[in-house]
């Protein structure tokens, strides 16, 4: 049933007081005729007794006609009372809220609370409030500009000045560590290791890492003015925000190992790794290493569009929905008959998990790393009807072989962490002399 059909859209409101008004009428009528009669006790009835008996009829009349009035008049009050307390209690379920308790506070707060409720405000907080409180620990609410946002960043495209950056926690900036090519940066005479210290005169310290991010962004055709800390220069430069195409793979030949990190499994992450391989073969590289160390997942269609042009034929991954309803994704025949290592680490999550763990089954790759994150659940958007979205735990996936990893993670098969030095340092700054996992996946990868 929609909103109008409980709603009624207002009409019974609307026209019972034309009804009572109408109704009233005879009421009225009534007392004007006895009002008349009060004079007529004078005159000598024997002389005029039809017309005695008339007026007798008449007032009998009047006074049941009176009756009758009045108890339609209650009658079409009450339907219309009955009708708009149902509308009313219609939108309370609807709209408001079916527990009581909630009911009761909402009543407290707003007969006393001494500031101004933001209704949006309220509604959204209500809302992740239930998501915390079923437990639903991969839950997430997203409004109508959040989602957005977010779809484009799945689909890759992102309006930007073209660049990846990372948090610096001691001079509390941005430092740029990929510059796109043919970006509004580059225009810009942006480079790697430059640090972004403000934006359109504010700096970075006062907003943040979100906020800064979030006023680098923006509308395509538009101008953002940085200032930007390059060695020891101080500069202001400005950039024209234009649309991003966002890349998740990068890859690199070292001695014929083509080396593959994969920041996300966005929709065009598997054209992106397909690429990536057959540049490093051309290139004469005969073996792989994948960095999914930070990876954080992405999209289930992706990754398992990963697997069917890494892996044979067979079984990529099971799903379980919560009503006990399989499903399989499977590969084809065709694959990549390269010898694979894989590294992983504590924040390696969900579709990256799926990734390796696959990969793992068919005997095509040694892990090497840190046990992972341990997330084997799909998380699904549902539409709550104002452009929001509430996104779901509502699968558990398996492996081709193995158990679902929810909540265990997965045990690499050569356990090394990196040194403490280099935990100090961002992975995406780590050079290859400080980082003792890759290091020791090319080790493995040349003996293979």
């Amino acid at each position: 049933m929609n909103t109008d059909e409980l709603y009624g859209n207002g009409e019974p409101e609307e026209t019972a007081p034309a009804e009572t008004d109408t109704a009233s009428e005879p009421i009225a009528g009534t007392q004007e005729i006895q009002k008349a009669e009060e004079p007529a006790a004078e005159e000598k009835p024997l002389k005029k007794p039809k017309k005695k008996k008339k007026r007798t009829v008449s007032l009998f009349m009047a006074i049941i006609a009176a009756l009758f009035a009045a108890l339609l008049a209650a009658q079409i009050t009450f339907i219309c009372v009955k009708q708009s307390f149902d509308n009313r209690l219609a939108a309370l379920q609807l709209n408001e809220y079916s527990n009581e308790k909630l009911s009761l506070l909402d009543y407290i707060y707003r007969k006393n609370y001494i500031n101004e409720i933001d209704e949006k405000k309220l509604n959204d907080g209500l809302v992740k409030g239930y998501i915390y409180g079923v437990g639903d620990k991969y839950g997430n609410y997203m409004n109508a500009e959040e989602y957005d946002a977010y779809r484009k960043t799945l689909n890759a495209q992102m309006d930007g000045i073209g660049v990846s950056v990372i948090w610096d926690a001691d001079l509390q900036a941005i430092e740029i560590i990929y510059v796109y090519e043919n970006s509004p940066a580059e225009a810009a005479g942006l480079i790697q290791g430059d640090y972004i210290i403000g934006v359109d005169g504010k700096e970075s310290a006062e907003l943040g890492y979100d906020q800064t991010v979030a006023s680098i962004r923006g509308e395509r055709g538009t101008k953002v003015e940085l200032t930007v800390l390059s060695g020891t220069e101080k500069k202001t430069v400005t950039a024209e925000r234009a649309p991003i195409e966002i890349k998740t793979v990068k890859y690199y030949n070292k001695d014929n190992i083509g080396i593959i990190a994969i920041s996300d499994f966005y929709s065009d992450t598997p054209d992106e790794l397909k690429a990536a391989v057959e540049a490093l073969q051309a290139q004469g590289c005969d073996r792989l290493i994948f960095d999914l160390r930070n990876n954080p997942g992405g999209l289930l269609d992706a990754v398992v569009a990963a697997l069917d042009y890494l892996l044979p034929e067979g079984i990529i991954v099971r799903t379980v929905a919560a009503d006990g309803k399989e499903t399989e994704y499977k590969s084809d025949a065709s694959c990549v008959d390269m010898p694979m290592v894989a590294i992983v680490n504590g924040s390696t999550a969900s579709a990256a998990e799926l990734f390796t763990s696959s990969l793992m089954d068919y005997g095509k790759v040694t892990v090497i790393g840190t046990k992972t994150y341990g997330k084997g659940t799909v998380t699904a958007p549902y539409s709550l009807g104002d452009g929001s979205v509430v996104y779901v735990s509502m699968m558990l996936y398996y492996p081709p072989k193995s158990d679902n990893f929810e909540g265990k993670g997965i045990t690499p098969d050569i356990e090394l962490d990196l040194s403490e030095e280099a935990k100090k340092i961002n992975i995406n700054k780590l050079t290859y002399e400080q980082d003792d996992q890759l290091k020791k996946a090319v080790e493995i990868i040349k003996n293979k």
